[in-house]
């Protein structure tokens, strides 16, 4: 039976807003570092539970103008406006995916017949950017967790997605979700490797962590000043290039390994047959490899500029917490999806830091909002952006 589009479209908005809901939580705890899960929702004047009819979404701020039942005490409208935009987010995806058809119209299969589980995945992707957005444009830090949580959805979720498409070619699969080639597998798994023998070389010891003395020092300032109840001006010294040699030490095996494998396993030889072959049956390997391969060059545009920029300025060009969002976009979306909507963020940024700098205030943002909207960008827009830049470049369209 058909289910009629008012009726997907009445049940995302719906599904949005109570998604809105959770992410409001997140957004308020995680920077604390709370549960997610206890205590319930609670008015933090006066720590009573809210009821269940008094907390639903959208309606509860308007029909309770916007205060407590027990205290009075005041809810933010951020509350209400973050629950309608995740709805509208849910709705506008859906749009753009099956009606609308502006992202793989010859591509997807419909909502119904396994469309939906690639929409979940995007859809949990946009929501993460959202609430990383929201932490980031007010604390200036991207939780690790929501960079995390990105990363593992995208590989999971890759093993299954190939399956999902069957009526695609796999020369069109990486149009859609990633998909590695034989030559793009091979990198991708040598990098893994190489990542893992990086956290296996801190681990020992025979590589330090960047800036780890730098917030030793910070954690032991913050605790003098709590003991002394007095403010210290007095900035902490790092070597920003010091740093990013050892950042730069930290990658090297998976840039080795990477390289490596893609020679030993790309060549016209036994053994490059035997991996292509693999890679050509295996379209769970190839959705798994598609992932990783994102994963590292997502997280690898934005770390090589901030490695650059930092040895060039002589301070911290750009923060980690963007190395691992871009890493975790690229895992659930592939490499082309974050190498474009890093190149599209700073024209996105730069209306805002031109009035930041008109208004006399610091130069510096919070470029995690710019990132994520830049990415949302790039998937409503990815097929005529991927045309494009095939146009331009002179590539065919078997890019893995």
């Amino acid at each position: 039976m058909q289910i009629p589009e008012a009726i997907w479209i009445i049940f995302l908005f719906a599904l949005g807003a109570s998604v809105g809901s959770f992410l409001n939580v997140v957004v308020y705890r995680l920077p604390h570092e709370l549960s997610l899960i206890r205590p319930a929702s609670h008015c933090v004047a006066c720590k009573e539970a809210i009821d269940w009819y008094n907390n639903l979404p959208i309606l509860s701020w308007f029909i309770l103008r916007g205060r407590c039942r027990h205290c009075g005490a005041g809810f933010s409208i951020r509350y209400a406006l973050v629950e309608l935009f995740t709805a509208l987010l849910f709705v506008g995806l859906y749009w753009v995916y099956f009606q609308g058809r502006i992202r793989g119209a010859d591509l997807l299969p419909t909502f119904e017949r396994g469309g939906w589980i690639l929409y979940g995945g995007h859809i949990f992707l946009i929501c993460a950017l959202l609430a990383s957005s929201l932490i980031d444009g007010e604390h200036w830090i991207i939780p690790l967790s929501i960079s995390y949580s990105m990363a593992v959805t995208g590989l999971v979720l890759s093993m299954v997605w190939p399956y999902c498409l069957t009526e695609l070619a796999p020369a069109d699969l990486w149009r859609v979700i990633p998909y590695a080639g034989a030559q793009s597998g091979a990198v991708g798994l040598g990098a893994a490797l190489g990542l893992a023998v990086g956290l296996w070389m801190m681990k020992k010891g025979y590589i330090t962590r960047s800036f780890a003395e730098w917030e030793a020092a910070q954690i032991e300032k913050e605790r003098e000043q709590k003991e002394k109840k007095e403010e210290n001006e007095q900035e902490i010294e790092v070597d920003i290039r010091r740093e990013m040699v050892r950042e730069i030490a930290f990658l090297t095996p998976a840039v080795a390994l990477g390289l490596i494998f893609m020679v030993a396993l790309t060549g016209e030889n036994e053994l490059g047959g035997a991996w292509e072959r693999i890679i050509q049956e295996q379209k769970w390997l190839a959705g798994l490899l598609g992932s990783v391969f994102g994963f590292m060059i997502g997280g690898a545009v934005v770390w090589g500029t901030r490695i650059l920029g930092s040895l060039a300025f002589g301070r911290e060009a750009m923060g980690l917490g963007d190395v691992h969002l871009m890493a975790g976009v690229g895992a659930v979306l592939g490499w082309v999806s974050p190498t474009i909507a890093f190149f599209v963020a700073p024209f996105m940024g730069l209306g805002w830091a031109l009035a930041r700098l008109a208004l006399h205030r610091s130069r510096e943002i919070p470029y995690g909002p710019f990132l994520s909207m830049a990415t949302v960008l790039v998937m409503v827009f990815y097929d005529p952006m991927v045309r494009y830049l095939e146009r331009v470049l002179m590539i065919g369209s078997d890019i893995p």
